[in-house]
């Protein structure tokens, strides 16, 4: 009697990741040595005028994460496995997006000459790694999928910390501090929950949750003195706290344990980041 073949281990197309690649580096140089002017944009809001000012670099790493999302579909789209819906496949566009922004404010922030460089060159191979693992995670069945949920989850909280410390460093006004951060963290949130359950419907509705309560923690944080990498401490515990705990509760393994082990997670996390959080 024949045994079942062993699950298929699937890789991307390497001559269409070398080519998103090529894009990816070409796109950070673009940014990093082209002026272009900054816009400026107004809205009236709850009531009130406000505006806002975004920077030329901000633009030109907006449209590096929108390359390297449409990069993503792409190559999610090459899979054997993939399903051709839309819904589905922005899924994947979420997390390289973001990553590719936060690493590119990162970049911005450091000098011209070699650390650049070094940090371009390990800039291109994260978000190499971010697109294989996302490829990977199209097929629950491939052998190394468990692998590349870890990982994908891991940079999901590594990401969300870089970009709520940024929203804050920005310091923009509340309202629009607070809806970035909503948005980011329901996008961020929506990833991680459907990686780890794989209920749409379900993780939609937490990922919304999530975003509603990481805006308003954005919004109170304006009122306080509190450094960038202080609020983004913060706000990354109740991120963890909150989508651990929706995502044990739609699975179905939401217990009395787990609500304490989050929670002691939480308050010492939030100590340490308070700590850290004092200008």
């Amino acid at each position: 009697m024949a045994q079942n073949a062993p699950p298929l281990r699937r890789v991307p197309d390497w001559d269409r990741l070398s080519v998103i690649t090529a894009v990816i580096v070409l796109a950070y140089a673009l940014a990093r040595f082209v002026d272009i002017p900054s816009q400026e944009y107004s809205a009236t809001l709850f009531g009130s005028k406000i505006g806002i000012e975004i920077d030329g670099q901000l633009l030109l790493l907006i449209m590096v994460a929108a390359l390297i999302s449409t990069g993503s579909e792409t190559l999610i789209r090459s899979h054997p496995r993939a399903e051709g819906g839309y819904r589905r496949n922005v899924l994947h566009w979420i997390l390289p997006g973001c990553a590719a922004l936060g690493l590119g404010l990162l970049l911005d922030l450091a000098p011209t000459g070699p650390v650049w460089w070094l940090g371009l060159a390990f800039s291109a191979f994260l978000l190499v790694v971010v697109l294989i693992a996302e490829y990977t995670g199209v097929d629950l069945d491939d052998p190394a999928y468990r692998a590349a949920a870890i990982g994908l989850t891991a940079l999901t909280y590594i990401v969300a910390v870089a970009l709520f410390g940024w929203v804050r460093f920005t310091g923009t006004r509340a309202a629009l501090s607070a809806t970035l951060t909503a948005a980011l963290a329901a996008l961020l949130s929506l990833r991680l929950l459907m990686l780890n359950t794989g209920a749409f419907q379900r993780s939609l509705i937490g990922a919304g949750v999530v975003g509603l309560t990481l805006g308003e923690a954005m919004w109170a944080l304006n009122y306080w003195r509190v450094t960038p990498a202080g609020a983004g401490l913060l706000l990354l515990v109740v991120f963890y706290v909150l989508s651990g705990l929706l995502q044990q509760h739609i699975t179905g393994q939401l217990t009395r344990r787990s609500v304490i082990e989050f929670t002691v997670v939480g308050v010492i996390g939030a100590a340490i980041a308070f700590w850290l959080a004092r200008p």
